[in-house]
């Protein structure tokens, strides 16, 4: 029987691996269980980092690790590499949840700065899995989208990225690349001091990962009037986030574009199946898709579609109480930015969200947003 360690907060993991694991859930919280000596496998999230520091002493029969994320920069995978550790992601899992939250966040940016977005440009800094997705629905509202991803193009014959000094050429910056300390490809602070001094921004995205933006320079490009506004979800340092940051932030939220019942269903589904194909397991049942949610409250009350996707996305609830958190309780900021991550209910996507053909007809951008149409009642 196959031992496997995971962290209870991947989502449904249990109902993906077949009834012959031996499943076993910790809180990561806690760190790594002492358990991890009688596993043949483990599945973890980007708040347990695996190094050479972390888990110093490897198994023997430790063969697989997974990370239910797209992000994989919490782990060293030349390390496993070394110890013959296959290793997993779930590259892709969210990147519809990601667009749906920074099409969400510039449009209550641009209903609070009376700038519409068809007057204006995007660069899209990382052109994969999220960056395509991005690009696809601010297409669809109306933003000029300027692609750029130097590595893909070298892989990739037939994608074209624009140049660095076009991107930078963009209104606004939107962030979505995997972190890179070294290589050729670096992203570590990528919008650094020297890209800022030379260009102005109305508004710049991180929503990749910490570090792709030096948070300090972008302090003092807001304060040279180079920067207007920030919308920052991925930080520097976290759990343990810049304050400045976070104060000078027009939207700020836990690390979680991404999160959504679907992007986590693929999240452990994809790490699952990856489990599976390399113990050579027999497949559990196919589970049942998650059938769309319906939202039908009183369409009056709502005057912009900024105030509608307010409800229909929990991006300023999540802001509350990252706010509280900051506010009230400094001791445990690191604990409980996590655990607002971990627990905090997960919305259903736009693309599994119904509302009534009159919501359409007021608001016509719910059509570009992916939202599904009912017959009105």
């Amino acid at each position: 029987m196959i031992n496997v360690l995971a962290d209870k907060y991947l989502y449904n993991i249990q109902a993906y691996l077949p009834e012959s694991v031996n499943l076993q859930l910790f809180d990561p919280a806690q760190g790594l269980p002492t358990e991890v000596e009688q596993a043949h496998a483990m599945l973890i999230r980007t708040v347990i980092p695996i190094n050479k520091q972390t888990l110093p002493n490897i198994p023997d029969q430790l063969q697989f690790i997974g990370t239910g994320s797209s992000g994989t920069d919490h782990v060293d995978q030349s390390y496993l590499k070394t110890h013959n550790i296959h290793f997993a992601d779930a590259a892709g899992c969210n990147a519809r949840s990601v667009a749906e939250y920074v099409a969400t966040a510039l449009l209550i940016w641009s209903e609070k700065r009376n700038t519409p977005l068809h007057e204006l440009s995007i660069g899209i800094v990382g052109a994969g899995n999220a960056g395509t997705q991005v690009s696809r629905i601010l297409e669809e509202l109306g933003l000029q989208i300027v692609s750029y991803d130097p590595p893909r193009a070298q892989r990739e014959k037939h994608f074209n990225s624009a140049s660095r000094d076009e991107v930078l050429a963009c209104d606004i910056l939107s962030f979505h690349t995997p972190l890179d300390k070294t290589g050729k490809y670096a992203t570590y602070h990528w919008l650094d001091e020297e890209k800022l001094s030379n260009n102005a921004f109305h508004l710049i995205i991180n929503a990749a990962r910490g570090g792709v933006v030096d948070e300090r320079a972008l302090l003092t490009a807001m304060k040279q009037g180079k920067v207007r506004d920030i919308i920052i979800d991925t930080w520097e340092n976290e759990p343990d986030i810049h304050l400045d940051t976070a104060g000078t932030s027009f939207l700020k939220t836990p690390h979680i574009a991404g999160y959504s019942v679907q992007a986590k269903e693929n999240a452990s589904k994809f790490i699952a199946n990856d489990l599976i194909a390399h113990f050579d397991l027999e497949r559990s049942q196919k589970l049942a898709e998650t059938n769309p949610t319906t939202f039908d409250n009183d369409l009056s009350s709502f005057d912009s579609i900024s105030s509608l996707l307010k409800e229909l996305h929990p991006i300023k609830k999540y802001e509350e109480q990252l706010t509280d958190i900051i506010k009230n309780h400094p001791e445990e900021r690191g604990k409980l930015f996590n655990k607002l991550r971990a627990e905090f209910p997960l919305r259903q996507q736009f693309t599994h969200t119904e509302l009534p053909a009159n919501y359409f007809e007021k608001f016509p951008l719910l059509n570009d947003l992916g939202f599904l149409k009912i017959s009105s009642s």
